[in-house]
């Protein structure tokens, strides 16, 4: 199966079996079909992508200009599309390329207009060879954050300090370009930046956490149907 090395047991442990019982659940087997088939899974993370970064647009930042904190003056408090982006590659890794490209350049369109097209595109390519070029130099470490070698190193606190690592560096490239096009004033350009990376990094624990529980709901059903 394609995502069986990438699906670690050690959070996943017999999720990805296939079975051949009528009673196995229709949305277990559907669930199962698109994580094992590359060009669904790409497809689904890149719809994925899109929605939360909807549900962003028309829920969570609505409700943060209500709340009008000092941190969502400069980026989201919590920003949902990171962590799809997130598990795009994990799940993915290089294949995560199609989701990062199209879907970030597309989010971009939308906040800053088309004549910022190019400077999208080449921002979301700058930002996609981020999250292999932190988990080469992770890997050199001697620290296998996401288990490839050993599943036992795959925590949910390294898979964090890794979106962390990301948010951070992605915050700081950001801040450049915001500032270069002057819709962040130099002098703001630290405050964004730290915001920028608890946005992305809380928005990465949300979705992972949902991930995460969608998997245990469907460990249940198809222990419920098989048993």
């Amino acid at each position: 199966m394609y995502t069986k090395y990438w699906l670690q047991p050690a959070i996943l442990k017999g999720t990805f079996k296939k079975q051949n019982a009528p009673a196995f659940h229709w949305m277990n087997i559907v669930l199962l079909r698109i994580l094992d088939n590359r060009k669904k899974l790409t497809f689904t993370l890149l719809i994925s992508l899109l929605l939360a970064f909807e549900v962003q647009r028309h829920v969570i930042f609505p409700i943060e200009s209500l709340l009008n904190f000092e941190i969502t003056k400069h980026a989201s408090m919590v920003y949902l599309p990171a962590g799809v982006i997130f598990l795009s590659f994990y799940l993915l890794r290089w294949w995560f390329l199609p989701v990062i490209l199209i879907g970030r350049t597309w989010i971009s369109v939308q906040l800053t207009g088309t004549e910022l097209l190019f400077d999208a595109i080449v921002f979301s390519f700058i930002v996609s060879l981020l999250y292999p070029l932190w988990l080469h130099l992770l890997n050199r470490a001697k620290w296998d954050v996401f288990g490839d070698v050993d599943q036992n190193q795959l925590t949910v606190t390294g898979a964090m300090i890794f979106a962390l690592l990301i948010s951070f560096t992605t915050g700081i490239f950001s801040a450049i370009q915001q500032t270069l096009s002057g819709v962040v004033p130099a002098d703001q350009a630290l405050h964004y930046t730290v915001h920028f990376v608890i946005g992305d990094t809380l928005g990465t624990g949300v979705v992972i956490f949902i991930f995460y529980r969608l998997l245990q709901w469907n460990i249940r059903l198809r222990n419920s149907r098989t048993s």
